[in-house]
């Protein structure tokens, strides 16, 4: 049975242009809308990975600690993006990472053991599958790309090139996080880069 999809459908539509509207239903008959609180997670560390999402609103890190404790972030999500740890489900392991939302966010969940099924009757669905491994893929291969960059000027510089919405929507600390680099030195670097004193939330 045919029915109206929810307005954020909209934009996962335009991203992924091959899905029909049919098979977008069938994806919603499997998913649940959540909230999900600031710091709260979607994911956490020691847990078995069950669960997939496309983040609706709101903004996700995922988060691994260093040999001393500290947090580092390999990761942000926006609108749009997927939220999974597709290691943890496929070997049913632990997750080595948190995935957590650092401002209030509305999520799309969906049950990967439901998911799987889909894939033999919808190819299109297997082909986003597929699409979102690559992106992970590159996106992983953009932050080694980063951490290979040798000052933090370099490294702010590159994020600033290429992820404006990072910059412009995520805190000072959270990006020295994902730059493994101190907030002092990030803030150091700013100094040489017009126009980005004060553009942060913290």
């Amino acid at each position: 049975m045919k029915y109206e999809l929810p307005a954020w459908y909209d934009q996962l539509m335009k991203k992924y242009p091959i899905v029909t509207q049919e098979e977008w239903q069938v994806l919603d008959s499997i998913a649940t809308v959540k909230r999900i609180k600031k710091g709260d997670a979607f994911l956490r560390s020691g847990k078995v990975a069950r669960n997939a999402a496309f983040v609706i609103s709101g903004i996700f890190k995922f988060s691994i600690p260093d040999e001393a404790g500290n947090e580092k972030i390999i990761k942000f999500a926006l609108a749009d993006d997927f939220l999974a740890n597709c290691e943890s489900y496929n070997k049913k392991a632990p997750s080595n990472v948190s995935i957590i939302a650092i401002e209030d966010a509305v999520i799309l969940k969906i049950n990967q053991l439901k998911l799987k099924p889909l894939y033999d009757q919808h190819i299109n669905l297997l082909h986003v599958s597929l699409q979102l491994y690559q992106e992970l893929l590159e996106q992983q291969s953009e932050h080694q790309h980063i951490l290979a960059l040798k000052t933090p000027l370099r490294r702010y510089r590159f994020l600033m090139e290429r992820r404006p919405a990072i910059i412009q929507r995520i805190s000072l600390t959270n990006i020295a996080k994902y730059l493994y680099i101190s907030r002092e030195a990030l803030s150091r670097a700013r100094l040489f880069l017009p126009g980005q004193r004060g553009n942060f939330c913290d």
